[in-house]
Parts: structure tokens; sequence; C-alpha cells
């Protein structure tokens, strides 16, 4: 059992045309007893119409969504200055997954990767 943290670009596969071969893959980990992990902010940043959305509802439905607070603030600023980017939905995905040692799941694997190298953090980074 491992735990697994999907970004914005995954929730949108799941969600999207390729909805097919991403919803197979996540009924696997979680048949798999895997925990999936989905920083709020990333869900805001594609949620739209759940009444729509139905796939991504029950994706966030079955997963542990991962809330913002006040001191990620910081950490998430902080992180953005030591890694040279500025995408602050791929640095809360890289702040949970440092946090609980979680691979990610992306479509932006360069950032990801940049931001988990400026926290010293060695999790796997799978495409979404």
């Amino acid at each position: 059992m491992t735990s697994v943290v999907y970004d914005s670009g995954a929730l949108i596969a799941i969600d999207g045309a390729r909805g097919g071969k991403a919803v197979r893959k996540h009924l696997e980990r979680l048949l798999h007893g895997d925990t999936i992990l989905v920083p709020a902010v990333a869900a805001a940043q594609v949620l739209r119409d759940p009444a729509r959305q139905v796939r991504l509802m029950r994706l966030l439905n079955s997963s542990t969504v991962v809330p913002f607070r006040e001191r990620d603030v910081w950490d998430v600023g902080r992180l953005l200055a030591a890694s040279g980017t500025a995408d602050v939905v791929d640095a809360c995905v890289a702040l949970v997954a440092a946090r609980v040692g979680a691979a990610v799941i992306t479509s932006d694997a360069a950032d990801i990767s940049k931001l988990l190298t400026a926290l010293g953090a060695e999790v796997a980074i799978a495409p979404a």
C-alpha cells in the first residue's frame, strides 16, 4: 500500500477525453489499497461543474483532499523562491508529496522535479 498525490493534470486526465485510461489506472490504485491525495488547490483549479464532472467527483470522493492551511502560504512561497518556479498548485503538490513520501502523478514532471529537488525530497514521479 502506497500513497500518491494527483496534480491538476492528473485530475484533468481522469475528467477529460483520456478519462478511460486514467480512470482505469486510478481504480487499480484504489484496488491495491493506495491512498490517493489531492491538494485542495489542485481540485479547485479544475473543478467547474460537479454535475457534469462525474468522474472527477467520484475521484475526489474516493480520495483525501488535503486542505491548504495558513502555514502552507509561507512554505509555498519559500519553495517557489528556492526552485525558481511560479506555479502555486505545483508547489502544493510537491509539498504534500514530500511531507508524506508519496509518489506524484503529474502532467508537469519537469516543474515537479525542480520543486522536489529544492525540497530535498526523493519521491517517484509518474505521468498522468
